[in-house]
C-alpha cells in the first residue's frame, strides 16, 4: 500500500482539489466533464509530468508554480483497505485509459485510483475522484513555492 501522502505540481491559481482543469479538458484517465485531480506518489514525478508538457523557454516559465502535499490519511482512516484501487498494471492507449477511468469515476468504487505513469512505468500517479463521498474528508493541501532548477531546463 502506498504512502498516504500525494504530490501535485501546478500553478498557484489552480492549486486546489476542485478537479476543474481535468473537468474542462479531460486527461489520460478521464473524459471532459468528469472532475478529478491528478496526483503522484513521489514528489519528483509531477515535475517530470509538467516538464514533458512545457513548451516554453526557461526565461518565460511562470514564477507561480507550487508543489502541493496532499494528505490522504483521512481516506485511509475512513475506509481502511477500501480508499484506493489499483488500475490496470499495463499502459493502455489514451482512449482505453479514459474509458477505464470514466467507469471507475461513475461507479465511485474508491476515492483514489492508482495508475502507472506513462513517463516512468515503475512509478505511480493517483487519480482523485473529487465527487466521491469520502473526498471531502481530505484536508486542504499544504504547498510551497517551486522553482525549476536551471539544470533541468
Amino acid at each position: 500500500m502506498p504512502s498516504a501522502t500525494a504530490w501535485r505540481l501546478t500553478r498557484r491559481p489552480w492549486a486546489d482539489l476542485s478537479g476543474e482543469g481535468a473537468r474542462r479538458h479531460g486527461g489520460r484517465w478521464n473524459s471532459p466533464g468528469r472532475p478529478v485531480v491528478y496526483l503522484s506518489e513521489e514528489a519528483a514525478l509531477p515535475l517530470l509530468e509538467v516538464l514533458v508538457h512545457l513548451d516554453l523557454p526557461p526565461d518565460l516559465l511562470p514564477p507561480d508554480y507550487v508543489l502541493m502535499r496532499v494528505d490522504l490519511s483521512a481516506l485511509e482512516q475512513a475506509a481502511p483497505g477500501g480508499w484506493l484501487e489499483d488500475g490496470p498494471d499495463t499502459l493502455l492507449d489514451e482512449r482505453d485509459s479514459r474509458a477505464w477511468g470514466d467507469r471507475w469515476i461513475a461507479e465511485a468504487r474508491t476515492p483514489v485510483l492508482r495508475v502507472p505513469s506513462v513517463l516512468v512505468a515503475e512509478s505511480a500517479n493517483l487519480v482523485l475522484n473529487v465527487r466521491h463521498g469520502l473526498a471531502a474528508a481530505i484536508p486542504s493541501p499544504g504547498q510551497r513555492p517551486f522553482a525549476f532548477g536551471p539544470r533541468l531546463l
